[in-house]
């Protein structure tokens, strides 16, 4: 009797755990507290003179992967960063073709948020995961600097796509439930260089329905942009970053 409750256990069970290497959806949302550095404009000004210092910045994303041969598994990834300042100007500041000068009082608006559409194949695929490929980021942001004392401003557009390598790696833990990775985007040309990594310890409680867990990590994004969209900046954001997760 024993032996065919198990064997029925065991049949209902099976589609779940087909269904799952079939198909699989991940979920995440978390939040980054990221410290800003670096310098912006003609004259690079650094990002403290503007009152620029730390934010913390909402994400969140959602992947699927399957078994379809030659057909890329797919993330998409939404980072909402920026980040608003007031200071008084020590010196003069060009963003574009507009000039503020020493003692004016600005208000600094500078927003990097971007979409990933990340395409990647797993190449490995055990307890030891590596996926390789391809990121579009879409970035829909702005440095706008508007002066206190006098009606100049100036706004400058970032809207580019940027197409960037991906590479992921991931160490599960055995029978612990704990993992440990790291993943970059890096691309190069024209004088510009956009790169992106993170690093990570994570936890996942596995479930016949969801996998629940959480990630804790830390996270660099590089800028340095010549005349991209008219934007001239060499940026730095980079902080400790945690999330909830799900896997279905």
């Amino acid at each position: 009797m024993k032996k065919i409750v198990s064997a029925t256990c065991l049949a209902a069970l099976a589609p779940l755990a087909q269904a799952d290497t079939i198909l699989g959806v991940y979920a995440g949302v978390g939040i980054w507290q990221a410290d800003y550095g670096g310098d912006t404009g003609v004259d690079s000004i650094d990002l403290d003179e503007l009152g620029l210092d730390d934010e913390d910045n909402n994400f969140f994303y959602v992947a699927l992967e399957h078994p379809v041969p030659l057909l890329p598994n797919i993330k998409l990834q939404n980072t909402n960063v920026e980040s608003e300042a007031s200071a008084t100007l020590t010196r003069d500041f060009t963003l574009d073709d507009v000039t503020f000068t020493a003692t004016d009082s600005v208000v600094t608006d500078l927003d990097l948020s971007h979409t990933d559409v990340v395409l990647y194949y797993e190449i490995l695929d055990n307890w030891v995961t590596l996926d390789l490929g391809m990121t579009l980021r879409a970035f829909d942001g702005e440095a706008s600097v508007r002066s206190e004392n006098t009606d100049r401003s100036e706004t400058v557009d970032l809207d580019a796509v940027l197409p960037m390598a991906y590479a992921k790696a991931q160490f599960d833990l055995p029978f612990t439930g704990f993992s440990v990775g790291a993943d970059a985007n890096i691309i190069t040309y024209d004088g510009n260089t956009l790169s992106d990594a993170s690093a990570k310890v994570a936890y996942a409680y596995e479930s016949l329905v969801v996998d629940v867990g959480f990630e804790l990590g830390y996270r660099r994004m590089a800028l340095s942009l010549d005349d991209l969209d008219d934007l001239e900046a060499d940026i730095t954001l980079d902080g400790p970053y945690a999330a909830i997760t799900l896997h279905f």
